[in-house]
């Protein structure tokens, strides 16, 4: 991508299908492309004030330790997404509902908190969910800190 800085590569996935299966456990889902895809967009975005070595053409980072926290990070952000059933292809459109009530025979449940769920639902869509978070500021790939110059 050209810009002030010059010329620069963006990578489009910082893992692959293998990396989440592995973080998983479980064999990757269908869709994980397009998770890893988006999830990539989120940690890189997080990641953003952070400054580690590229490689110029693929835009990924060179260091290992560096590119596995990344990949970790982007693993995590795919895996709920997939327990959540979010399917970022949808563009932040939910096709599913969290549920609020419950009845079993003549029993019935109200759950207080199921405006919280389906708030935290959709904000995972834009922001990294708190382990991804956390593996990034824990490895200091995610500055919360405000940096002063003068």
């Amino acid at each position: 991508m050209a810009g002030l800085f010059g010329n620069f590569a963006v990578p489009d996935m910082l893992a692959q299908p293998a990396d989440l299966a592995t973080w998983t456990g479980n064999p990757a889902p269908t869709n994980a492309t397009a998770l890893l895809r988006s999830a990539s967009s989120l940690v890189l975005s997080a990641s953003g004030s952070s400054y580690y070595a590229t490689d110029p053409v693929t835009g990924l980072p060179t260091d290992p330790v560096v590119a596995k926290v990344l990949s970790d990070a982007t693993c995590i952000q795919a895996a709920a997404w997939d327990a959540l059933g979010i399917n970022p292809l949808l563009g932040g459109v939910q096709t599913a509902a969290v549920a609020s009530q419950k009845s079993i025979g003549t029993a019935h449940i109200v759950l207080a908190d199921a405006a919280s769920a389906a708030q935290a639902r959709a904000a995972s869509l834009n922001t990294l969910v708190p382990e991804a978070a956390r593996k990034l500021v824990e490895n200091n790939l995610m500055d919360t800190n405000v940096w002063l110059y003068g």
